[in-house]
């Protein structure tokens, strides 16, 4: 068999190797492992094509003179929910949801070294359309240990939070996660990776006022965050779908400052409260620390005022032959810059799995707690919960489906809450 039958059957059997890859590796990429063709070789046919797709990237477009690029794809998570609530008048959950719909565009201008993205999540266009566009910045690379971004991009503020929810162990994030994170803003942030990822560091000036929000003050926020790999680097994913042959460890920690606005509306018994700000969540979800307690009358109604806030986290990683732990503990502290009125948070999640079947079928086991105010006793929330992942492409088409149990330490309530997912990620 000559040179070309010989490399034209190798092509053919890894094209065959592709539809059952769980990584769905490239025909280039196969070719290269198998020893069929040099480094040279490799590199020439990875060249950019005019036109092409790269699964979980989407279609790509360069200009002829590769100085431009476009990808173009898209994400769907279509669940399933079901609450068993034991509170009194609330009303249990069985519903399907279409928990995030996005179109994601990225690439290239003028330069690889100057790249864009631009992220719009059409699921939340019906729930709250100021915030259907999400990450849309521009960032230049100046080294390796330099990078500049300018627009709106998620805070660099735990662990969890900035991992893509396409590669998360669970359903979703946890829910002490959503209490304390810092959801999207706009501003610039300065990105380094020293040391080939060893070292990361992030430092941010932002709006302050969330996602989508001009800052209606002079006040902004400010977010700072570090991270060791000291066995190498370790890319933001939960579980180990990557079965590393090397044990890997990450270390990090992240603070954040601002000053948001508490408001006034009506007067006397008919007065409420709220908070100057669409930065989700920690000011705006249902269970966010700082918006729990202005629900909850704990700074008061009857005065509008500035309350600054810092809150700190760090958090731990580990990744080994399938195996994967990581956990976070969070810390806020709110003080009205009328009244005087401190408020303390704490909470912290820890969750570790196991691929039983390597890159397919995974294991996973999670405890996340919150105490939303020190100031306050049987105020405590826990929860429990076990999930179950198959990857069919890896994260670009997968199931899962996770069950838990939150405890509310008040009133002694247990919730059940079980969840279903199908991932498409194109």
């Amino acid at each position: 068999m000559n040179q070309k039958a010989a490399m034209a059957m190798a092509g053919f059997l890894a094209a065959m190797a592709v539809g059952h890859d769980a990584q769905a590796k490239s025909l280039e990429d196969i070719l290269k492992e198998k020893g069929v063709i040099t480094e040279a070789e490799y590199k020439e046919a990875s060249k950019a094509k005019p036109y092409d797709y790269k699964l979980g990237k989407g279609f790509v477009l360069t200009s002829p003179d590769q100085k431009f690029q476009l990808q173009l794809g898209g994400q769907i998570q279509a669940q399933y929910e079901l609450d068993n609530y034991e509170v009194a008048n609330k009303q249990d959950v069985s519903q399907f949801n279409l928990r995030r719909v996005k179109t994601l565009l990225s690439g290239y201008a003028f330069t690889k070294d100057l790249t864009y993205k631009a992220t719009y999540n059409w699921s939340n266009v019906v729930k709250e359309n100021t915030k259907a566009m999400e990450e849309v910045n521009m960032k230049y690379r100046v080294a390796d240990e330099l990078q500049v971004m300018l627009g709106q991009e998620k805070i660099q503020y735990s662990r969890q939070w900035i991992t893509s929810n396409t590669a998360q162990q669970f359903v979703d994030g946890s829910f002490v996660r959503n209490a304390f994170m810092q959801g999207y803003d706009t501003g610039i942030n300065l990105h380094g990776d020293l040391w080939t990822g060893m070292v990361k560091y992030d430092a941010g000036l932002f709006g302050g006022a969330g996602q989508n929000t001009k800052n209606k003050t002079s006040d902004n926020a400010y977010n700072f965050r570090l991270t060791l790999n000291p066995l190498g680097d370790m890319k933001y994913g939960e579980g180990d779908l990557e079965n590393s042959q090397k044990p890997l460890v990450s270390l990090g920690s992240s603070y954040y400052l601002n000053t948001v606005k508490k408001t006034v509306a009506g007067t006397g018994a008919t007065a409420t409260s709220a908070i100057d700000n669409n930065n989700s969540n920690f000011v705006t979800d249902a269970n966010g620390w700082l918006g729990t307690a202005v629900k909850g009358k704990y700074f008061g109604t009857k005065v509008a005022e500035d309350i600054s806030v810092d809150s700190w986290e760090t958090d731990v990683a580990f990744k080994w032959l399938g195996a994967s732990m990581q956990g976070e503990y969070f810390w806020g502290k709110a003080v009205g810059e009328t009244s005087g009125k401190e408020l303390i948070a704490r909470g912290g999640y820890v969750q570790a799995g196991y691929f039983v079947i390597p890159q397919r079928l995974e294991l996973a086991l999670r405890y996340a707690w919150m105490d939303p105010n020190r100031q306050v006793s049987s105020d405590s929330i826990s929860e429990i919960q076990g999930a179950v992942n198959y990857f069919l492409y890896g994260n670009n088409l997968k199931i899962q489906g996770d069950v838990g149990n939150r405890h509310i330490y008040k009133g002694q309530v247990d919730d059940l809450v079980a969840r279903a997912q199908v991932q498409l990620l194109f």
